[in-house]
């Protein structure tokens, strides 16, 4: 759908030139706005979206080169065409400069100024083509990159993502251009800044550790793969796989990447301490692990500096200093990422993912009492938390307390076992689902109710689809396919039938 202003101080040649675009087939989406003078022009143009422009150039006041520079200021991928009575060539080389689609002659006639109008439309189209839009994207995404592998990286280290596919895990670490594969053995270090010098800004402080990566890269790079996530204010993780292809080996042969690796871990905290005046601590993996254990590792590596092990500075670890508590706080963590998800699920309105993980959820722990441990403590009010932020966030309250007694719901003594809870939360989670469908059908209904209202009283006034819009605070393209998803007709249909409608009552009540 494209909008085209015709703008011209003689009523004569916009009325003309209206009723000229309004009885054409070939354009039978285009909207149509006129003006009289530039003037009235500009109070349209402030409000409304417009694609190409018809004009007059020597009009009272504000002629149309002054216009067209005010367009192409508001609009820049508007078209302007000037239609004028004169033949100058400065006019022509003027608008030509200033961005001018066309110029064409009023002697010209209909022909002439519908194939200007044409070829407007189709450089419009020729500009949103895909292999356009393709190209810009690509442009953006080189540009965005390192965000982009930020982000994939962040979400595999917190195990919001799945990871078991590998060839569609190759495929995005290939389009990211992220120097690892998903099929083969992995390594991991993470590192921390123990101590910043007061006297550094936020980026020298990014500048530090871009170096802490480089010292990495020299002494690594001959046998690994190396990439570096940032996180926190203070902490790196590298990502590393070695450069020998042979992914099957065994015994010494696939140990060896983790026994080179030690052997410069020390060199790189020391050129980190002697060249950059900083100390460093780095945790280790203490053997290779698979691309599904990511998180796990992670979480690990996490764990472990948490417990603050010697010195707390100039630490370098590995994972073999585990602790039996850490296995716990590993089914805590995971259980924790699964309500992560679920939040996501209910905020989303995805009611089916939402039962079937929170089903699978709950039926790994049902059997179990609900105080049993600390972690069993922490999920179940993280579920709570869920609920209770998604109830307020929505004003539903009052709705969830004419089904349950809010006490006993979010109260973990009233739950005897993790199964009893799941059978109330369940039933609560199905309580809101429904609420929120409803309510969004709710407003769906009031919003065509309220356009068929508005068109009924304003048949004489302005009914274009942005002034519609406008009424009721949609963008115009949506408020179209809303309209046509709800009723199974567009909105021209409706205005037409309503016209219709009461030019029909009128000639029955003069009769």
């Amino acid at each position: 759908m494209y909008r085209l202003l015709i703008v011209d101080d003689e009523p004569i040649i916009v009325d003309g030139l209206i009723d000229f675009f309004s009885d054409l087939s070939e354009f039978p989406e285009l909207e149509l706005y006129h003006a009289y003078s530039a003037q009235n022009a500009m109070n349209i143009l402030r409000s409304t979206r417009i694609d190409i422009v018809l004009s007059d150039i020597e009009m009272p006041g504000m002629n149309g080169l002054a216009l067209q520079k005010e367009i192409i200021q508001r609009w820049p991928r508007c078209k302007v065409i000037f239609l004028t009575g004169y033949n100058d060539f400065d006019y022509i080389h003027t608008s030509s400069r200033n961005g001018a689609t066309d110029y064409v002659l009023k002697t010209e006639g209909d022909a002439q100024i519908l194939g200007a109008v044409r070829k407007a439309v189709e450089q419009l189209e020729s500009e949103l083509a895909l292999e356009h839009l393709v190209r810009k994207a690509e442009s953006q995404m080189t540009q965005a990159l390192p965000l982009m592998q930020r982000e994939y990286l962040l979400e595999l280290l917190g195990g919001t993502m799945a990871a078991a596919d590998n060839k569609a895990c190759n495929a995005q670490l290939r389009e990211l251009k992220i120097p690892l594969q998903a099929d083969r053995p992995l390594l991991m270090v993470m590192g921390r800044v123990d101590a910043w010098r007061e006297e550094m800004s936020q980026s020298d402080k990014m500048l530090f550790l871009y170096a802490v990566h480089n010292i990495a890269e020299e002494y690594l790079a001959d046998a690994f793969h190396l990439i570096q996530i940032k996180y926190g204010q203070d902490r790196f993780v590298w990502l590393l796989q070695s450069k020998d292809s042979d992914s099957a080996a065994i015994g010494e042969e696939r140990t060896r990447p983790i026994h080179m690796l030690n052997g410069y871990m020390e060199l790189i905290q020391s050129s980190c301490s002697s060249c950059l005046k900083i100390p460093c601590s780095f945790m280790l993996v203490s053997e290779p692990f698979e691309w599904d254990q990511i998180s796990q590792r992670f979480d690990t590596l996490s764990f472990l500096f948490a417990r603050g092990l010697g010195t707390r500075q100039e630490i370098l670890l590995s994972d073999q200093q585990l602790f039996e508590a850490f296995e716990e706080r590993q089914d805590g963590r995971t259980m924790m990422r699964t309500v992560q998800l679920l939040s996501d699920f209910l905020d989303k309105g995805q009611k089916e993912e939402f039962m079937e993980l929170f089903h699978s959820f709950m039926g790994t722990i049902s059997g179990t009492s609900v105080a049993k441990t600390g972690t069993a403590v922490e999920v179940f009010y993280s579920v709570v938390s869920m609920f209770i932020s998604y109830i307020n966030r929505w004003g539903l309250m009052k709705t969830v307390s004419e089904h349950f007694n809010i006490s006993k719901l979010f109260s973990i003594e009233e739950h005897a076992t993790w199964r009893d809870a799941a059978a109330q939360f369940m039933k609560l989670a199905n309580v809101l689902f429904d609420e929120k469908s409803n309510e969004n059908e709710q407003q769906t209904n009031e919003v065509i109710r309220s356009v068929q209202e508005y068109v009924k009283h304003n048949l004489g006034g302005d009914l274009s689809l942005t002034r519609l819009a406008e009424f009721v605070y949609l963008s115009p393209s949506y408020l179209s396919k809303l309209y046509k998803q709800e009723t199974g007709a567009s909105l021209t249909d409706f205005i037409i039938e309503t016209r219709v409608q009461k030019a029909k009552e009128q000639l029955l009540q003069s009769s």
